[in-house]
């Protein structure tokens, strides 16, 4: 196996958790030809970079490195037949992925280009925070918002939190993620006070909840650390490499490829923008629509990129 460091420099802070610094990711090539990206967010509960590197040399993967080799199987078997791993898919369309530091004309501009959801990440400063997503919603009266505190609140600031929101505001939010970290008595109390939830990574060191509340969730699988195979998740990328944001997108493409349109929902898989222009970004282009643009080769696309990476042993 062989590797290929990369660097990506956000526009703005990605998280409440996760400041406007250069993320550091790699590339991966097998020995069969295929390709995967690995892009760890210690921040948000994942290994170092350098641990998922020694495991995969060690050849006992971690959580990352357990889905990226399942990536990289699938595109060599695609790439050895000469075919694109999306031909006869049809991929979700996306909500409008916002940083921390999005303004107002920024919004209103991604509602020009088709898109009628946001999903921003938000600071744990509640006054400010409610103030700030009841400008943005002026601008767009009509979409509907997925709200990610990537877990930053108590139970008590959550209820707070929504006891601050407008009535009409709240019957505009889709869910709220990761208010706080998951207590299934604790969310419980959440969802009767009406507060829609969603979870991503609710429990540290947890891949799935052991015990659900009564009440439905949204359920957010990012391919890069997740398999789905039920529900109606809404997909997401890792905000990672391109490559990962194919390996997302493929795989949101499989799981909802026998349902009828009007049951998809909105995913989280154009997120190329929240990185500055590169030359793999630039294939998936950098005027974002809520359409996904699958990028041309075989596998997972990138192919001359791809080779023309320096490519090192692991």
């Amino acid at each position: 196996m062989y590797y290929s460091r990369y660097k990506l420099y956000p526009v703005g802070a990605l998280s409440a958790r996760a400041a406007a610094q250069p993320r550091e990711g790699i590339l991966l090539k097998g020995d069969d030809g295929g390709y995967a990206s690995l892009q760890s967010w210690p921040e948000l509960g994942d290994s170092p970079l350098e641990y998922e590197m020694d495991a995969l040399r060690d050849g006992t993967p971690l959580l990352l490195g357990e889905r990226a080799m399942k990536c990289m199987e699938l595109d060599a078997k695609a790439r050895a037949k000469g075919v694109n791993l999306f031909a006869g898919l049809r991929t979700p369309q996306s909500h409008a992925t916002l940083t921390v530091s999005v303004t107002p004309s920024q919004v209103y501009n991604l509602n020009q280009r088709g898109f009628r959801m946001g999903k921003i990440k938000v600071i744990p400063k509640l006054a400010s925070t409610v103030e700030r997503l009841t400008n943005l919603a002026a601008m767009v009266p009509e979409w509907k918002w997925r709200v990610d505190f990537d877990c930053t609140l108590s139970m008590e600031e959550t209820l707070q939190f929504w006891d601050m929101l407008p009535k009409a505001l709240k019957e505009r939010i889709d869910f709220i993620e990761d208010p706080c970290y998951y207590d299934v008595n604790e969310w419980q109390t959440l969802q009767e006070a009406g507060i829609p939830l969603g979870y991503d990574t609710p429990l540290r060191n947890e891949k799935t909840i052991p015990k659900r509340t009564s009440l439905p969730m949204m359920r957010i699988v990012k391919p890069a650390r997740h398999h789905s195979n039920s529900g109606k998740p809404v997909f997401t990328t890792n905000l990672d490499h391109p490559l990962g944001q194919c390996w997302a997108a493929y795989n949101a493409a499989v799981f909802y490829s026998d349902k009828p349109t009007d049951q998809v929902p909105l995913c989280g898989l154009v997120t190329q923008h929240v990185y500055q222009p590169h030359a793999f970004s630039e294939q998936l282009g950098m005027d974002i629509t809520p359409e996904f643009r699958v990028p041309p080769g075989t596998g997972l696309g990138f192919d001359a990129l791809l080779e023309a990476q320096e490519w090192k042993k692991l």
